[in-house]
């Protein structure tokens, strides 16, 4: 029978990681593991997970992190817990994913009708019930690594893609040990980017339109925070010049890249009031990304 653990970084959410280790163990076909990451909360997260839910260090695990190591090295660490069972897929997502009931039903008749396919998905719902676009993408343009995501009529079926994010993306063990884990050092944002491209080396990645996972998130593209935005700024670099190396071509496209999120503080008003620390963390981010300064950076740390 094939077998899947569940891997679930959290930090500071411990409402809503409840709600997300609830709506896996409630599962019809449920995974045979669960692991949950907590990466130092300070909001009582271990106190009330532990007092719900039965750690037994068997079939459900709770890893706690000495410090916030972000989420990179959370699914790492994860993922590594996961390796030690004796799972055949490892899922991952973070602790605002709410799975939907039937979720894994629909990814584990997926695996028998694909069975060559290593990665597999489900479909990300906003709570509005449109489809969180970010989270599928395809590749445009291969020298700068553009994306787009898919269209909402694309999730009327199945459909092959490039990129995943790290909401409701399922990959196989044997993938995991050709590829490894993710990279720690990214601490947030692009670290399921880069991963996604090492995974894609061994073929594109099949979404499950009838797999569906909430995506119970507060994010706009509007309000955003100025310290995610250094490792937004920092990290597509680093992955670009990783893939395709230093070179007019990318180089170019990161001036490129700096100069649009630098107008973007200009043209979107919500942003004018953080214009000042949002222009350091893009100039300092980028300085770190060409010469791949990686790591918890402790100026740009959650707020």
């Amino acid at each position: 029978m094939t077998k899947i653990a569940c891997v679930i970084v959290t930090y500071n959410r411990k409402k809503l990681m409840v709600e997300a280790l609830t709506s896996v163990l409630n599962q019809a076909e449920a995974p045979e593991y669960v692991v949950v990451v907590d990466n130092a909360s300070t909001d009582g997260t271990k106190e009330l997970l532990h007092e719900q839910f039965n750690f037994d260090q068997k079939r459900l695990f709770y890893e706690r992190s000495s410090k916030n190591l972000g989420g990179s090295a959370g699914f790492a660490q994860g993922i590594q817990i996961a390796l030690k069972t004796d799972c055949d897929w490892i899922s991952i997502s973070d602790d605002d994913a709410i799975f939907e009931s039937g979720y894994f039903i629909a990814m584990r008749t997926a695996m028998k009708q694909h069975p060559q396919q290593e990665v597999f998905s489900g479909s990300v719902l906003l709570p509005n019930g449109q489809h969180d676009a970010m989270h599928r993408q395809v590749i445009t343009n291969e020298r700068t690594l553009t994306v787009k995501p898919m269209m909402e009529n694309d999730y009327r079926k199945d459909f092959l893609y490039d990129i995943f994010s790290f909401v409701g993306v399922m990959l196989s063990r044997n993938i995991i040990e050709r590829i490894g884990v993710p990279e720690q050092s990214y601490f947030i944002r692009y670290d399921d980017f880069e991963y996604a491209l090492r995974a894609r080396k061994y073929g594109q990645f099949l979404n499950v339109h009838n797999a569906l996972v909430l995506h119970k998130t507060n994010y706009t593209r509007a309000a955003i925070a100025p310290w995610k935005e250094y490792y937004v700024m920092r990290n597509r670099i680093a992955s670009l010049l990783k893939y395709r190396g230093q070179n007019r071509y990318t180089r170019w496209y990161c001036r490129r890249f700096l100069v649009r999120k630098l107008l973007a503080i200009a043209l979107i008003k919500n942003r004018w009031c953080q214009a000042r620390p949002l222009i350091h963390a893009y100039r300092q981010g980028y300085f770190d990304g060409l010469h791949n300064q990686l790591g918890r950076n402790q100026k740009y740390l959650p707020q």
